[in-house]
């Protein structure tokens, strides 16, 4: 928001320059990303008056001693007016002025156009000055030029320094200097407002203030120069002189106004309301919207004529033929005017406002002063009273406020006096009679809601810098993460180690993505969204795989076919507590192109089944689970026969396989791609792994290789069960270490050899025992899957 300084020192009495109070301001929390000079490079531009002007553009121009021959075509330029007039030798951006012959005569200088002096953008006029501007003088200082703007960042919480005022109160406070409010006195006629107009409010929840004034009589005409200026140095377009009093009002004190060309409105009378079905307002941008029922609007006795706290209607705008104007000044709810807002793509000044929370009390203040400028400039009468409908006044909230408490919070505290006058000057009403004292909120300050907020308000103004600089101190108690951190850290670390990058995907998915994965969207067990941001993202995503398969289309796409991630988060169905969702924590993972990275030292091998198998036993290795089981399974989105899930203690803890085709080309992936996706809420729910300390073996192990021929449909896992079971306490380890299917192996069956190691804790191992032990094995395997041994 851009403030003229010579605007705020109106209100505060200070000697600082501008860029001090700047840095007063921003380390009091209001920042000021800039302060810059209004006008740069503009030197000897003076008043002038056109004393005549011949049908061909030239003009005789007359300051206090001199006069000048001048050749100008602006459309303004009468015999007269007094304009901005450069001599030869003036200044203006970016040029010097010199005599020139123009048209076949020698022109002896230039009436200045608002953009030829770098204050506007209108090109087409000269700047015309007010009739009784001293002749000679110098522009910078007739019009004020001599200004520092201000670019202040507010935040959303600070809607009072939106304005002028709300600055010049945050100045006042930290420089100690007077604070004035603006003087508003309304000359009122006698007759009375509510013999003339009425206000009606429908709804108010939405509109819980609404305030009108009526002023007739008015003429519409250009603002005065000084009021045009003002507008124009905080980067507003000056219109006339109605719009522009309401212009100047929203900027000085921070309250959006509207004003409704009065003879435009049925029956004379104003309903705040919802819109209607199917309802359609002509705002004043000329676009035609249509309304929804959640809208609040402005209406008369037949149409609606504004959305409310956003825009006017063009069927009430006030134009040259207006002579009465009903003056609008209201509160509306924030959230309503916000969805307003966001729903039409329509942002103003008065909704950016709106939207923060106007000032409910402070309405009055502001409507009285566009009434008093309104019949100022336009020469119009103010009817007596005031249409007001205020249902239900807010109390001003009042807080005590302990000296201990600041001192608590902020490790220092001001004397009492010094509190009270922070506080007092930023428009807070101490009541001193109460211990501990009471402080009365004002009402634009809608972000101070308890005694720490007062605290802030006292240390900001008081000066940071004055809290003393100390050592930390006190007990320092350890804590411990909670177990599911600790799961999901030691899970990323041991894939990270294992080479697999993470990734961070969104919640929420898009439902053709879970069609192309086989799963119904519109299923009641996933959670959609009411109000989504988009159709892409509108379903709580059931699975880590959409987010993991975007990842590896979003990698291919851009030439890096090789992708090793996982990722770690939550996923979400329906059926928990109070119809929220079932939350539960996974680590999902997604291999495609080659095994390991591209190196001349490293393989060329791809990444396939059973390095999907392998990240996911490495987890369970990570998080200490030694026995599970693998068996086949199926889903959906997976290739049928080349997929498997893992069980732990008799339940499915996760699954892994291979992308099916279906997906693949839904997801415009090349390669294959390898998933896995692990609980980590089932695995901790599991009972905890004891860890017991076992001593280095001081026998040596003597190992055996063993290979069966067996069917393809044979579980090799089966196997394996039966070899550990036979081996008892002396077979430590059992490794697969080869597959083999061709020649030398009868069709429909392969080879699968296991290295088998030995060993016993209290002796050496002879060959008898260990033989012995290895040919039960052999036996009990083949006898129970009818399968033969062979030849190693």
């Amino acid at each position: 928001m851009k403030i003229s300084y010579r605007w705020i020192k109106e209100y505060v009495e200070t000697d600082l320059p501008a860029r001090a109070v700047a840095d007063r301001l921003t380390n009091a929390g209001i920042e000021v990303a800039e302060v810059a000079p209004l006008v740069t490079g503009l030197s000897g531009v003076v008043v002038g008056a056109v004393e005549a002007v011949d049908r061909h553009g030239v003009c005789r121009v007359a300051t206090a001693d001199r006069h000048f021959t001048v050749v100008c075509g602006a459309p303004n330029v009468v015999v007269g007016v007094r304009a901005a007039f450069a001599p030869p030798g003036a200044t203006l951006p970016g040029q010097t002025i010199h005599a020139a012959k123009k048209r076949g005569v020698l022109s002896e200088g230039m009436l200045c156009s608002e953009k030829e002096l770098g204050i506007g953008e209108d090109a087409a006029t000269i700047l015309l000055l007010a009739p009784d501007a001293p002749l000679g003088s110098d522009l910078v200082t007739s019009l004020g030029l001599d200004d520092w703007i201000l670019e202040v960042e507010v935040t959303p919480n600070r809607p009072d320094c939106l304005s002028v005022v709300g600055v010049a109160r945050e100045v006042a406070a930290l420089t100690g200097a007077p604070f004035r409010f603006p003087v508003i006195t309304v000359k009122e006629s006698d007759a009375d407002v509510a013999t003339l107009a009425a206000v009606e409010v429908e709804d108010p929840d939405l509109c819980p203030r609404y305030a009108a004034r009526l002023i007739t009589g008015l003429a519409v005409a250009p603002s005065p120069p000084w009021l045009a200026q003002r507008l124009r140095a905080v980067g507003l377009r000056p219109i006339n002189n109605l719009v522009d009093a309401t212009n100047y009002v929203l900027w000085e004190l921070g309250h959006p106004l509207h004003a409704f060309d009065f003879d435009t409105l049925a029956q004379r009378k104003i309903v705040v309301r919802r819109a209607r079905p199917g309802e359609r307002l002509t705002t004043l941008d000329e676009q035609e919207r249509a309304l929804t029922e959640s809208m609040l609007l402005i209406a008369d006795a037949e149409r609606a004529i504004a959305l409310a706290g956003v825009m006017g209607g063009a069927n009430t705008e006030v134009t040259e033929r207006t002579s009465s104007v009903l003056l609008e000044s209201a509160y509306f709810a924030p959230a309503s005017i916000r969805r307003t807002s966001r729903s039409l793509g329509l942002a103003t000044e008065a909704s950016y406002r709106f939207e923060r929370g106007a000032d409910i009390e402070g309405l009055r203040e502001a409507l009285d002063r566009a009434a008093q400028l309104m019949a100022d400039l336009g020469g119009g009468t103010v009817a007596k009273g005031v249409l007001d409908a205020y249902a239900a006044p807010r109390p001003h909230p009042r807080i005590p406020l302990r000296l201990e408490r600041i001192r608590r919070v902020i490790g220092i505290c001001p004397p009492k006096e010094e509190v009270v006058r922070v506080l007092q000057g930023l428009g807070f009403a101490v009541d001193e009679a109460k211990e501990p004292p009471e402080i009365v909120v004002p009402s634009f300050r809608r972000d101070v809601s308890m005694e720490d907020d007062l605290a802030e308000e006292v240390i900001r103004v008081w000066g940071y810098d004055r809290i003393p600089s100390t050592l930390p101190g006190g007990s320092l108690t350890l804590v411990r993460q909670p177990a599911a951190l600790r799961r999901a850290a030691l899970v990323r670390q041991a894939l990270a180690a294992a080479g697999l990058s993470e990734v961070i995907t969104y919640s929420f998915v898009d439902p053709e993505r879970l069609g192309l994965l086989g799963w119904d969207p519109t299923s009641p067990e996933f959670m959609a969204l009411r109000n989504p941001l988009s159709q892409e993202r509108s379903i709580l995503r059931p699975s880590l795989v959409p987010g993991l398969l975007e990842v590896v289309a979003t990698n291919r796409h851009r030439q890096m076919p090789d992708v090793r991630c996982f990722e770690v988060g939550r996923v979400f169905r329906s059926g928990g507590p109070d119809g929220l969702a079932r939350e539960e924590v996974r680590v999902g993972m997604a291999l495609t192109g080659l095994r390991s990275r591209r190196a001349w030292y490293a393989g060329r091998d791809s990444a396939d089944l059973y390095d999907a198998k392998g990240a996911a036993e490495h987890v369970l290795a990570a998080l200490g689970v030694e026995a599970f089981d693998v068996r086949a399974s199926a889903a959906p989105f997976l290739e049928e026969g080349r997929c498997g899930e893992l069980v732990v203690a008799g339940e499915v803890v996760g699954w892994f396989g291979e992308l099916a085709l279906a997906p693949q080309e839904g997801y415009d992936l090349a390669g294959l791609v390898f998933l896995a996706e692990l609980s980590l809420d089932r695995l901790g729910a599991l009972p905890p792994r004891q860890v017991r300390y076992r001593a280095l073996p001081r026998f040596p192990a003597v190992q055996r290789d063993v290979a069966f021929v067996m069917p393809e449909g044979l579980a090799v896992e089966e196997v394996e069960r039966e070899i550990r079971q036979r081996g008892g306490g002396l077979l430590k380890s059992v490794t697969l270490f080869d597959v083999y299917a061709g020649k030398g192996v009868e069709a429909g069956m392969r080879s699968v050899a296991w290295n088998l190691t030995f060993q016993a804790e209290d002796r050496t191992l002879t060959d008898e025992e260990v033989n012995a032990l290895h040919a039960a094995i052999i036996e009990a395997v083949t006898g129970r899957f009818r399968i033969t041994v062979r030849g190693m």
